[in-house]
Parts: C-alpha cells; structure tokens; sequence
C-alpha cells in the first residue's frame, strides 16, 4: 500500500504553486491545517478552491474572502468559476513551465477541478518518475501543469463524525453510520429537517427517527430502523442531494 502522505509531501516539493480544495458547504471541516502547514513552511502560495460553490448560498461563502485568502469559488462539476481560478493561478506563475499540486482531504472534488481545468482533448502525461503509480502530471496548457495527488487525513485524526460530513468516508465504508449521521443533525439540524420533511426535536436521536419513519425504514414492530436510515442520509448528503 502506497504511504499517501510521503506522495503528498512530495507534490509540495515538486509543485510552484498549490491548491486546496475544500467544501463550500463546510470550509473549516474540510481544511487540511497539516497539509497547511506543509504548504506554509514551503513558502509556496497557496490558494483556497472553495468547491460545490453552487450547492451553498452566496451570503454564506461571502465572509471567506476576508479571512482565506486567497481563495476562489468553483463548481467543478458546473465549470463554475475556472476562468477566476485559472487567473489566480496565473498571478503566482513563475516564468516558463510551471506545476500547480491539488492537495485535500478524500473526496473533495480534486479529480472533478483537475478535469474541469483541464478541458477535453487533454491527456495526462506519464507518471513521473519516482512517484507513486497513479500519480499523474496533467497538463493544461503550454505553461501550465496540474501535479494530482492523493487524498489524506491528518495524523491521529479519528472523527467518523467529519469525515462524513466532508464525504471523506463514505457512507459505505464507516463503522457507525448512525453515530455520523447524528452529529450532522445536532450541527445542521434545519437543513435535514428541511430536506425530509420532519418536526424539529433538540434531541437528534428523536429527528433521525422521525427521518426513518419518512424513508419508510422500519423493524419489525413498526419500529424506525435508524441504521438504515442513516446510510440513506449520509448518501444524500454525499452524493450533494441535501443543501445548505
């Protein structure tokens, strides 16, 4: 199995300029502050890709521009907002060929930026050598290369709870989805009430319930199946069907 963080620290020594992509619906869960140490002891500019801009409104995203900077709104999914991201880039350029790292946490739309920015008929070059396999070179213009790398937790990080709400784990592969699930409704309690359609209650035990009776997901008896509901939950939620 490939050591992701010896690949990841090496995108930051290869690459002139670096981004982070983080999650508009959540920006400060989703800051690597290790992979941001990193990059500040460098001393290379970073740049904050805030994606999934068009899953958020505006007025929430509007105060990172004072306290990330810099940073740009995408959708990479949308092509929203490359042209702004391409010109931040292009004011930290060093002269002649250069190489832009795509760092973050799994899953946060770093191969959708990377394909976004890349436009169609490029292809990526070969791997570069003595990097992990699979770790491609991309290039996006005469000048412009984007260094991919792979997604990373910090060390000693263990919140399933997180990296559910930052789709960093999937809703198939954590230990407790139920326990995920109900830290995400005592952190947005309206946006879920909202979506399912259920009564507010300060106990989320009590919302998950009424969300499985919504979902029809019951136990014999006619008992609401929260386990299962959960998965659905941190499914919609992954998958971007539930917005802020």
């Amino acid at each position: 199995m490939p050591n992701f963080w010896k690949v990841v620290n090496d995108v930051i020594k290869e690459a002139d300029i670096l981004l982070e992509v983080l999650d508009a619906r959540m920006v400060e869960d989703s800051r690597n502050k290790e992979i941001e140490e990193k990059v500040t002891k460098s001393g290379k500019p970073l740049v904050y890709v805030i994606n999934k801009c068009d899953m958020v409104e505006k007025t929430q995203l509007e105060k990172y521009k004072r306290e990330l900077k810099p940073c740009v709104f995408v959708s990479a999914t949308s092509h929203l907002g490359t042209n702004f991201l391409r010109r931040a880039i292009m004011r930290y350029a060093p002269k002649g060929k250069f190489k832009v790292g795509v760092l973050g946490y799994p899953n946060t739309g770093k191969s959708s930026l990377i394909n976004a920015l890349k436009g169609k008929g490029s292809a990526p070059t070969a791997p570069i050598s003595g990097y992990t396999k699979g770790v491609q070179l991309i290039r996006v213009s005469e000048r412009m290369y984007l260094l991919d790398s792979p997604g990373v937790f910090p060390y000693k990080e263990k919140d399933e709870g997180k990296h559910a709400l930052i789709a960093a784990k999937t809703f198939s592969n954590l230990k407790d989805p139920e326990e995920a699930v109900l830290q995400m409704l005592e952190q947005f309690p309206k946006v879920f009430e909202k979506h399912y359609d259920v009564k507010h209650d300060d106990d989320p035990l009590v919302v998950l319930e009424h969300i499985a009776v919504r979902l029809n997901k019951l136990r014999k008896g006619g008992f609401p199946d929260t386990n299962a509901a959960s998965r659905i939950v941190l499914k919609d939620w992954q998958e971007g069907r539930i917005r802020k």
